[in-house]
């Protein structure tokens, strides 16, 4: 399609809010944007372009068989000059839809409705729909994606989610420990499993792969798994109390499946995928057969989220990835540190966590150099006790030891 789409119809109507039109078959979003043109052309553009462009060829197509099919534009709001913090050259390409100049131009907060039949509850549609080709448009020099609001039914929602989680441990409320396999590459799985067996013998809560071990072949993807659950079925029986082993699920498109089906053969209690390196239909494929919790790794969505000119909102991804079936997901970085407004950090739990009709809450992933002196401050940060931490370095660099590093950790946290 082509990115010019500022040579508007004579009659605009089709991509402009009704209040005829009924709001429960339309998905909002808004959008924060730069623009060497008036606000009204951008959204215009913007609608236009991720959507049913062209409203009438001759003898082919013609308004009244598209405006089902058109995305509205429902609110353009001027924002003070200062809300860019950075953006892009523009251009206007040599053809005649770029034959209008711009003039004026400011930043602007855009809300637009887009046909929920356009999205088909499909994941893949939401990034292709929602954001799609508009990065591209010569006429936006900055783009954020800063609010969605998805139906109930789109995605099946967590299975397990912070209740169902909690349940697995035979626990009330958290805070969880979780060792990340750290180096999750280059060591024997022998070492591996002994790492694991260790820090849960000193009573951490559970255990995870790597976001990069990677296996070559389903002989040694069985192997690691045999051995992983070998130790945590030890540190059961040592402590006394219930473990979890979280496995790699990071694979390609026809490994899926095989390995899915051989973690739950073997009683792996949960999988970390990349839902935006696998592809967001990863979440709802696996969370509808409610066999084992989801975390949804956070590998590449920083690249989608961190520029606050360029991407979409942390708060707005967590809102997709609730609603796609992800039981856990991962805190920003800045997350429980100066660097994250408090109002930024509230709008992420609330979109995880917060009433939602009938999904359940998913459980925070706090990771990043995590120690027990910050316990206090991610308490305050989340809200409540129910969130998991993944420590590694702490008690990997601990002068007393790996286990007694994990003990004094997990002492930690029963005080809270």
């Amino acid at each position: 399609m082509s990115s010019g789409n500022l040579v508007l119809p004579g009659n605009t109507t089709a991509f402009l809010w009704s209040s005829e039109l009924d709001a429960a078959e339309h998905i909002f979003a808004t959008y924060r944007v730069t623009s060497p043109c008036s606000g009204e052309e951008a959204a215009l553009g913007m609608a236009m372009e991720q959507s049913a462009s062209t409203l009438y060829i001759k003898g082919y197509a013609s308004p009244d068989m598209l405006e089902d099919w058109t995305i509205r534009v429902c609110r353009v709001h001027t924002l003070p000059a200062e809300a860019a913090s950075a953006t892009v050259p523009e251009y206007f390409l040599s053809t005649e839809v770029y034959a209008k100049q711009a003039a004026g131009g400011g930043s602007y907060e855009i809300e637009l409705a887009v046909p929920a039949h356009l999205l088909r509850n499909k994941p893949a549609q939401l990034l292709n729909v929602l954001v799609g080709e508009l990065p591209r448009l010569g006429f936006l020099t900055s783009f954020r994606l800063s609010e969605i609001r998805l139906p109930d039914q789109f995605g099946p929602g967590p299975s397990f989610g912070q209740t169902g989680i909690l349940h697995l441990l035979d626990k009330e409320h958290g805070p969880l420990l979780c060792r990340a396999m750290r180096p999750g590459i280059g060591l024997d799985t022998e070492v591996m499993a002994a790492l694991n067996r260790d820090v849960l013998v000193g009573c951490f809560h559970l255990v995870k792969d790597d976001e990069l071990i990677c296996f070559a072949d389903m002989d040694a993807y069985r192997y690691h798994l045999e051995k992983m659950i070998a130790v945590r079925d030890e540190a059961m029986q040592l402590t006394g109390e219930r473990k979890l082993y979280l496995a790699n699920l990071f694979c390609e498109p026809d490994e899926l499946m095989p390995r899915w089906e051989l973690a739950c053969e073997l009683g792996v209690d949960g999988v970390l995928v990349a839902p935006f390196i696998q592809g967001l239909g990863v979440l709802p494929v696996l969370a509808r057969q409610q066999q084992m919790p989801l975390l949804a790794h956070n590998s590449f969505a920083d690249i989608l989220s961190r520029h606050a000119a360029w991407g979409i909102d942390d708060a707005a991804l967590c809102h997709w990835l609730r609603h796609l079936g992800a039981d856990w997901f991962v805190t920003p970085g800045p997350f429980a540190t100066p660097g994250m407004p408090a109002e930024a950090s509230r709008r992420l739990i609330e979109a995880a966590t917060g009433e939602c009709s009938s999904l359940r809450p998913m459980m925070p992933n706090l990771q990043g150099g995590k120690l027990p002196g910050g316990l206090p401050g991610y308490l305050e940060a989340v809200g409540d006790k129910d969130f998991m931490l993944i420590v590694a370095h702490w008690v990997d660099s601990h002068p007393d030891g790996l286990e007694r590093a994990a003990r004094y950790f997990r002492e930690a946290v029963d005080d809270l």
